[in-house]
């Protein structure tokens, strides 16, 4: 299969990723009180975090340093992302969850298909490629966690975040070095879209389990006065 060029898709990825990095950072387990400003940069880094990354690891120029359509779509789209969030947060807490578990779900997929096709046409390995893919994945969520004093979801069970975004890259990469060549880009993308999806979406859904079991945090010393 032949590998084109992805600006315009790295664009869109970066976009979707912003919207996603403030629906996360507007939820109450993470909000501190944010200013628009401080959710704006928020989406800003949650958008570039991975493909950041993802360039660095791969030696390349970050594509947001080349191009400062980023940041107005990074900004564009945190500024719908506000609007999204006041209008769930009016309607009841069931939807407001269901919507950032779907966006989320949405966004996860893009990154672990750049990093891993950056990856191969670098003429990196299947192991490198998907490697490259999960942590272009999860660094913008990372620093967004990280910022809100909040365990990063990737360490958290029930999340499927890892998985999903190894899903993704395994699909991905596998087409891209063994398809056949009538296969391209797009298609080969929007399977590894739509099966890292439905995944994540079913997994969140019935609340799959993983290896480790769920344990509440024990609670803190009790002081007797």
């Amino acid at each position: 299969m032949d590998l084109p060029s992805f600006p315009n898709v790295d664009l869109f990825s970066a976009g979707i990723n912003a919207l996603n990095g403030v629906l996360v950072a507007r939820n109450p387990s993470y909000n501190r009180g944010y200013a628009v400003v401080g959710l704006l940069i928020m989406a800003y880094f949650g958008g570039i975090g991975g493909g950041v990354t993802r360039d660095v690891l791969l030696n390349d120029i970050p594509s947001p340093l080349n191009d400062a359509t980023y940041l107005l779509v990074c900004l564009l789209m945190g500024l719908l992302g506000l609007a999204i969030y006041r209008y769930a947060e009016s309607k009841k807490d069931g939807l407001r969850t269901r919507t950032l578990a779907y966006f989320k779900s949405f966004s996860l997929p893009w990154f672990a298909i750049l990093g891993a096709h950056k990856a191969v046409d670098h003429g990196l390995g299947i192991y490198a490629a998907i490697v490259i893919g999960l942590i272009a994945t999860t660094a913008g969520g990372v620093v967004i966690d990280l910022c809100s004093d909040v365990t990063p979801e990737i360490l958290r069970p029930s999340e499927h975040i890892i998985t999903t975004a190894v899903l993704t890259g395994t699909v991905y990469t596998l087409m891209a070095k063994y398809a056949i060549t009538s296969v391209s880009f797009f298609p080969a993308t929007l399977v590894a879209v739509m099966v890292s999806f439905s995944f994540r979406v079913i997994a969140v859904r019935d609340h799959w389990t993983q290896i480790v079991p769920y344990v509440a945090p024990a609670a803190g010393p009790v002081h007797n006065g």
